[in-house]
C-alpha cells in the first residue's frame, strides 16, 4: 500500500538538523519510499494526507519502560494484586498511551513471565495498538534481589547462562540484569554490586552468543564500573552515586563505556527528579559530560514507576535531558535515530528512504523546545495511521 503525508515542514534528520519545507513523505507498506519537496514528489496514484501547517518528524523512542507498572504510588503492589488478564489489559493500555504520546519504539525492561512477549506479539500482529517493542522478559537478579518478584533469580555463572538461554527461548529480544539494588525493592541497596563478576561476564557472553543485547540496571559507580568492564550494551540509570554521597563520577569508567561502545539510558525526567532530587543532582552534572566523551545517550523514562507515567512521559524525559545539559537537538537525537541505533534498532528514527515509516506530526517545531512534542496530533506506526486529531 502506498500513501503520502504532506506537511509545511518535514524534519528528516534531528541530529543533522535537516528539514524540508512544503514537503511530502511517501510511504510504501511499513517503509519510507521517498521524502522531499512536494513539487518534486514521484508520480503515480496514491492518497495524500494533508497535515497543513504542522511539522512532521520521526516517531520517538522510550528505551526504558515497564508496561506492567501503572505509575501509581505503589505499582508493584498494584501489579501483584492483579490476575494475569488484568495485568495484560493494563499493559495494553500503557502501550496505547505510549503510542498516543508519539512513542513508536520502546524497550520493555522487565515484566512477569511471558507477558511482555505476548504484548509485543499482539502489537506485531496488529491486534493491539502500541509502539514497536523490544522486550527483556524477566530481569535477571540475585536471589531476593532487585525486582525478584518478577525476576529470574540467579546464583553463580552456571545459573546465569541458563537464565539467559531461558529468557531468549521464551521470546526475549534482549536481557536485563540487575547489577545493583534498587529503591523499589526492600532489602536491596542501589549502592551495592549485587551480581558476581563471574555471573555478569557469563550473562554478557551467553547473550551475545545467542545474538541478543544486555541492558544493565546499575545506579552506583561501582555498579556502572562492573557493567562497563563486562561489556554490556547499555547501562540503565547510571547515577554514579557513592557511599559518601554526591559525586561518584569516574572518568576511567567513562573510558570503559566508550571503549565497549556501551550506551547510557539515564531514565531521568524532571518529574522524577522531584521524587529523587539527589539522583537528579548527580546525573544532571554528568549526562552532558558522558555525551561529550562519546557515550551514546538513549532517551528513556522508566515509565510505570511512581511519577513516571506512560502517557506523555517521553516529553518529561526529554526535559530532563535538556535540564542536565544536552541541547534540544541532542536530546531529540537521543530519542530518534542516534538513540534507536544504540538500542539496536537500525533504519529507524529518521525520514529517509528505506527507513521504518514511524512518524508524528506536531503543531510547532520541536527544535525550539521539546514541549512542542506534547500530545502529537498525528501518529503513523509501521506505515499505518494510528492517531489522527488534525482538523480538516
Amino acid at each position: 500500500m502506498r500513501i503520502a503525508f504532506k506537511a509545511a515542514t518535514v524534519i528528516t534528520d534531528l541530529l543533522a538538523d535537516d528539514a524540508v519545507d512544503d514537503a511530502i513523505v511517501l510511504v510504501e507498506d511499513d517503509r519510507i519510499a521517498w521524502a522531499g519537496p512536494a513539487a518534486a514528489a514521484p508520480g503515480g496514484e496514491y492518497p495524500v494526507v494533508d497535515l497543513g501547517e504542522r511539522v512532521l518528524l520521526p516517531g520517538l523512542m522510550d528505551a526504558h519502560v515497564h508496561l506492567a507498572f501503572d505509575a501509581g504510588a505503589d505499582p508493584v503492589a498494584s501489579m501483584l494484586a492483579r490476575d494475569e488478564e488484568a495485568r495484560l489489559d493494563g499493559m495494553r493500555l500503557a502501550a496505547r498511551q505510549l503510542l498516543d504520546s508519539g512513542v513508536t519504539f520502546a524497550r520493555d525492561l522487565g515484566a512477569p513471565y511471558g507477558l511482555s512477549v505476548r504484548i509485543r506479539d499482539e502489537i506485531r500482529a496488529g491486534t493491539t495498538p502500541g509502539p514497536r517493542l523490544m522486550v527483556a522478559g524477566r530481569p535477571l537478579t540475585r536471589p531476593n534481589g532487585h525486582c525478584w518478584f518478577m525476576g529470574n533469580e540467579i546464583d553463580g555463572p552456571g545459573q546465569a547462562r541458563a537464565a539467559v538461554a531461558e529468557e531468549v527461548k521464551a521470546g526475549a529480544d534482549l536481557v536485563k540484569v540487575m547489577v545493583t539494588g534498587g529503591r523499589m525493592t526492600h532489602g536491596t541497596d542501589p549502592l551495592r554490586f549485587e551480581v558476581s563478576e563471574a555471573s555478569l561476564a557469563a550473562i554478557v557472553d551467553e547473550a551475545h552468543r545467542l545474538g541478543v543485547t544486555v541492558a544493565a540496571h546499575a545506579q552506583s559507580t561501582v555498579g556502572v564500573r562492573a557493567a562497563a568492564a563486562a561489556g554490556v550494551d547499555s547501562v540503565e540509570h547510571a547515577t554514579f552515586i557513592s557511599p559518601e554521597g554526591g559525586d561518584g563520577y569516574d572518568p576511567a569508567v567513562v573510558r570503559d563505556l566508550v571503549s565497549a561502545g556501551t550506551g547510557v539510558c539515564p531514565t531521568l525526567g524532571v518529574a522524577g527528579a522531584h521524587a529523587h532530587p539527589i539522583a537528579f543532582d548527580v546525573r544532571g552534572g554528568w549526562i552532558a559530560r558522558l555525551h561529550a566523551a562519546g557515550v551514546p545517550i538513549l532517551a528513556g523514562t522508566d515509565s510505570g514507576i511512581p511519577r513516571h507515567p506512560h502517557a506523555g512521559g517521553v516529553v518529561d524525559g526529554l526535559r530532563g535531558l535538556v535540564a542536565s545539559g544536552l541541547s534540544v537537538r541532542q536530546a531529540l537525537a537521543a530519542a530518534t535515530e542516534t538513540g534507536m541505533r544504540a538500542a539496536g534498532l537500525e533504519k529507524a528514527g529518521a525520514v529517509k528512504p528505506g527507513y521504518l515509516a514511524d512518524l508524528i506530526a506536531v503543531d510547532t517545531d520541536p527544535r525550539s523546545g521539546v514541549d512542542a512534542l506534547l500530545d502529537p496530533a498525528f501518529v503513523v506506526a509501521a506505515g499505518r495511521v494510528v492517531k489522527d486529531t488534525v482538523p480538516r
